[in-house]
């Protein structure tokens, strides 16, 4: 311990300050794990045993409603006049023709048919060889004459009444466990005189559940009765056996451990069972152990980022001269924005910091000016390019092709032009991104000109525009796309059958509402709900120009506004374009690029 010291001592602070840390680091996280692993195991442990404690709670709340059950059916039976009867006179061994025994034989097919779970239902006489027997199945197969009565005998009466049952597989050679009810019948008209035996078989859900319970292998659930006999267990050849932890089901529910295991009990309400879930007490910690490695690999990660940053931390107090070369690799690469952080440099390297960052700092003016330098130049090579196509140029040209055309007498050429001129003045706009719903609507006139005579007029044409929002803002080229949407994927399909376009505008509230319909050949259903969808969203099978009128409406005025497509009553497809009313918009807020005076 000595010799270790005396070499600590005579290493560098900063290896000392790393050993330090570490050490510290460690402790910690040991106390951390430590405390963790005690939480997680009480905590799994404990919602281990409420989990238990609802099973058995679910299953005692099922078995007592399925012996609550029984033992109603077993009262109404008893009582029931045509049993009492048949009761009564079985010792005369009557023939099955009698009125008696077809009366009982209804009664109990009666209550065979209301009990889907009761397997079969017997009335014994007092001398046990008159019986009335009725089941799913035939004495053959339970062998009810040959087992009732040994059956019987070994069955324990539930509580203080009179009523016996026991679960076993007695019945049907061995082959099936079914619940046993025998309730002894006594002569409504004369007190304490016993007419016979009352025997139903069930197959009941509760006890089904322990046998065929497929829980972990080493827990258990079973039945036991309040005299320590087990009633039902997934292990058949346990059952009817005594249990040796009677005297430790105290209060209930409860839970108590014995011989390395723990017992989770609950009282089935008004009958003298018991169900009891068993389970080795490491089974309660192993669902804890994948949580506590869990914990231990990500403290386990932590303690080597921690060791990770300490080293960072060192080599930045200790070794400023790193940081100088790895900002020197950042410019390398092309990162001209790195600078070093002068403060805790000590006095040393401050200067250096200093006069890399002056340089760093001379070197982005003079990266700047040549970027300013390189954009005049290609914007002087683009100015000269748009002189070369100034709109007046083009103007004045369509100007002499519409007056040359009037000179001829051509009307058609002079209509297209002056369509032509009128078109491209409005898709300029002065540089204008947003124009007026009316100069929009004069584009749209003028293109179904143009149209129109390249298609030999196939397309016409009603406009229903309130006059109240022809001055409202809307994006320019809005209802253009839409138009010709409408005559190449709508009317132009219809071979060369003539279509309708409807164009409306109108206030809705604090909106305006357009709408393109026609009376082309239309979509379905499905087509309508892609387009609705993806008007938004890009989708490469989808129409760019749509989805652009769509996204530019959104930029201006918001989400709640824009298009949405649907069927008309002529077959064809109605969009409808909502914007809000406003008369006021700042130019070039689409688009962002140069006004131009024309």
């Amino acid at each position: 311990m000595v010799k270790w010291y005396s070499k600590i001592t005579h290493w560098k602070f900063d290896k000392k300050m790393q050993l330090l840390v570490t050490v510290a680091i460690t402790l910690t996280t040991l106390l951390f794990l430590a405390i963790s692993t005690v939480s997680s195991i009480t905590s799994m442990k404990r919602q281990s045993m409420e989990l238990l404690q609802s099973q058995n709670s679910t299953v005692s709340e099922n078995i007592r409603s399925s012996l609550d059950r029984y033992k109603t059916a077993a009262l109404a039976t008893i009582m029931d006049s045509s049993v009492q009867t048949y009761a009564r006179e079985a010792e005369k061994k009557l023939p099955e023709t009698t009125v008696p025994v077809q009366n009982a034989y209804n009664v109990l097919s009666s209550i065979l048919n209301m009990h889907s779970d009761l397997n079969f239902i017997a009335i014994v006489g007092a001398g046990e060889e008159d019986y009335v027997y009725k089941g799913r199945e035939n004495l053959s197969v339970t062998k009810f004459t040959q087992v009732y009565r040994e059956d019987y005998e070994a069955s324990k009466t539930v509580g203080s009444g009179t009523i016996r049952m026991c679960y076993n597989n007695a019945y049907y050679g061995g082959k099936r466990y079914t619940l046993n009810v025998y309730f002894p019948i006594y002569d409504t008209g004369r007190i304490f005189r016993e007419l016979g035996l009352l025997c139903l078989n069930f197959t009941n859900a509760g006890f089904q559940q322990i046998l065929e319970y497929e829980g972990a292998s080493d827990m258990e659930t079973v039945v036991v009765d309040t005299d320590g006999m087990l009633v039902a267990s997934r292990n058949t050849e346990n059952i009817g056996s005594q249990i040796n932890y009677m005297e430790d089901i105290q209060a209930n529910p409860g839970t108590f451990t014995k011989d390395g295991n723990m017992y989770i009990y609950q009282k089935v309400k008004n009958w003298n069972f018991y169900v009891v879930s068993i389970i080795p007490t490491i089974e309660l910690y192993k669902s804890s152990i994948h949580t506590i490695i869990v914990i231990t690999l990500i403290l386990l990660v932590l303690v080597v980022a921690s060791t990770k940053v300490l080293q960072k931390i060192i080599k930045r107090v200790y070794q400023p001269l790193d940081k100088v070369i790895n900002k020197m690799d950042d410019v390398a690469s092309g990162s001209l924005k790195t600078r070093i952080d002068v403060e805790n440099m000590g006095e040393d390297f401050s200067k250096l910091a200093v006069g890399f960052n002056s340089m760093m700092d001379e070197i982005q003016i003079l990266m700047e000016q040549v970027k300013q330098e390189q954009h005049q130049i290609e914007q002087q090579r683009f100015n000269a390019l748009q002189s070369q196509i100034q709109p007046h140029f083009l103007y004045n040209t369509l100007e002499c092709i519409h007056w040359q055309a009037i000179a001829d007498g051509n009307k058609e050429i002079s209509t297209l032009v002056k369509a032509l001129a009128k078109y491209y003045r409005i898709c300029l706009s002065k540089g204008r991104d947003v124009i007026t719903l009316g100069m929009e609507l004069e584009h749209v006139r003028n293109y179904l000109i143009i149209q129109n005579m390249r298609y030999d007029n196939i397309i016409g044409s009603e406009f229903d525009i309130d006059s109240s929002v022809e001055d409202a803002m809307i994006p320019k080229l809005t209802l253009q796309p839409l138009v010709e949407n409408s005559i190449y994927h709508g009317m132009k399909l219809k071979e060369g059958k003539k279509g309708t376009l409807f164009i409306t505008a109108k206030r809705d509230g604090e909106d305006v509402l357009i709408t393109v319909s026609d009376t082309g050949t239309g979509m379905n259903q499905q087509q309508i709900d892609e387009m609705n969808q993806h008007l938004s969203e890009y989708e490469d099978s989808f129409g760019y120009g749509v989805r652009n009128v769509n996204k530019r409406i959104e930029l201006l005025y918001g989400k709640g506004f824009g298009l949405f497509y649907l069927k008309n009553e002529s077959g064809g497809v109605t969009v409808k374009i909502r914007i809000p009313y406003v008369t006021e918009v700042k130019d070039n807020i689409l688009g962002g690029g140069q006004q131009t005076d024309v």
